[in-house]
């Protein structure tokens, strides 16, 4: 089966959510990916499906070093070896072959009866298995079918030992610092690139073009993977601002921004016993904003990162949607863990905005916090408090305007 991958196609399927599928119920498995990123790491790995697999299952991954897999990516691999023990083992792919690129992109799951092979185009990045355009099929093989796919990985493993490392071999360090140090120089030299007439002119011939084609899906559903690919424009210093450090020159970093039209929703959470980090919200907020579907419980992913006060991001939440009978509709908020709801009567308020379709920024205020009175008389001005808990959607100029002290807008792209 084909699957494409297009935040502009109606019909998309995330790989992302493929592979967790797929891995379910799984006694072995392997894969080999030409690049690696610390949020594409753990977008597989720590989701409860791949977790799951591990604790009976064994996987073998192989990741490239010629480009990308930095740093950040090998030290969370290689902490994830050391999680999940025998149960994964990690191979980096080095090499010094002029003129070839370790490029392969594909995982394959063994089971009980068969087995199945998932293979194209996205990498182990963020942006490979959820945000770009991306194609790949998944083959469902016979047990007889899939004893050949294991014995054809089984030959190239044993072929390709004097190429492959263990992820915490001192040599696989050093190799990420070089993508480390390569990529920090690509983006000072993009940061320092001024504007000319030329590509002024290219630009604004772009931007035309760029009009007249399909734009994102915008409406919500459980099949549509959605990014925001709007031009950015350059500031008024002609130069391209672009925070250069260890985090940012992680690929999948600079994708969590937001623009003056992003959708942005503030929500009061309810108290919902000891247990409000599951933040509980009605069915039309869960269907029509967050674009979860009723009914259909670990389906659906969305992705979460909370923003602190100085910009910075907090871990990637991978959070699958959960509705039960009681017609409670919810998703999990790590940043109030461990937090007492308030006790005063006032209500804890997150205020979350649209990066794509499936993948959210927010902040959450409580009654004390900088901000939180400011927010409290925005939403009054447009609602009255009740005993129902409010959920209002705006755009993101919209909340800026009255607003403008919320830490989300560190994420908001220059226009």
């Amino acid at each position: 089966m084909l699957y494409i991958q297009d935040p502009s196609y109606k019909n998309s399927m995330y790989l992302h959510e493929t592979l967790l599928n797929e891995c379910v119920g799984s006694k072995s498995g392997g894969g080999a990916y030409a690049f690696a990123t610390k949020d594409g790491i753990n977008l597989l790995f720590e989701d409860e499906n791949f977790k799951t697999f591990l604790q009976k299952g064994v996987y073998t991954l192989i990741v490239g070093t010629d480009d990308i897999t930095n740093e950040h990516a090998v030290n969370t691999l290689i902490d994830l070896k050391k999680k999940y023990n025998k149960h994964l083992i990690v191979k980096a792919y080095i090499h010094n072959s002029k003129g070839s690129t370790f490029h392969p992109k594909f995982s394959w799951f063994q089971k009980r009866e068969g087995g199945v092979l998932v293979l194209g185009s996205g990498n182990l990045t963020q942006k490979g298995l959820r945000h770009n355009r991306e194609a790949y099929s998944v083959i469902p093989y016979n047990a007889e079918k899939m004893e050949k796919v294991t014995e054809e990985w089984e030959a190239w493993y044993t072929h390709s030992l004097p190429f492959l490392f263990d992820i915490d071999d001192p040599i696989v360090m050093a190799k990420a610092k070089q993508n480390t140090e390569q990529t920090r120089a690509v983006s000072v030299a993009k940061a320092s690139v001024k504007k000319n007439s030329t590509k002024q002119k290219t630009a604004d011939e772009l931007a035309d073009i760029y009009k007249n084609q399909p734009k994102d899906i915008k409406q919500p559903s459980i099949k549509v993977a959605e990014v925001d690919t709007k031009p950015k424009k350059e500031d008024k210093a002609d130069i391209i601002a672009i925070p250069i450090t260890d985090e940012e020159i992680d690929v999948d970093a600079a994708y969590w921004t937001i623009s003056s039209e992003s959708d942005v929703l503030i929500a009061e959470i309810p108290r919902s016993g000891n247990r409000w980090k599951q933040a509980n919200f009605d069915k039309n907020t869960f269907e029509n904003y967050f674009g979860a579907t009723c009914g259909e419980n670990g389906a659906y992913r969305i992705l979460l990162k909370c923003v602190n006060s100085d910009g910075s991001m907090c871990k990637t939440e991978i959070r699958p949607s959960v509705s039960v009978s009681s017609q409670n509709y919810r998703f999990e908020l790590e940043a109030a863990n461990g937090l007492a709801y308030p006790s005063d009567g006032n209500r804890p308020i997150a205020i979350f905005a649209r990066v794509s379709q499936r993948d959210f920024i927010y902040t959450l205020l409580m009654p004390k916090q900088e901000g939180y009175a400011t927010v409290l008389s925005f939403i009054s001005k447009k609602e009255k408090r009740s005993a129902k808990m409010r959920r209002l959607t705006f755009t993101a100029s919209e909340v800026l305007k009255s607003v403008p002290s919320l830490s989300i807008w560190k994420r908001l792209d220059k226009e």
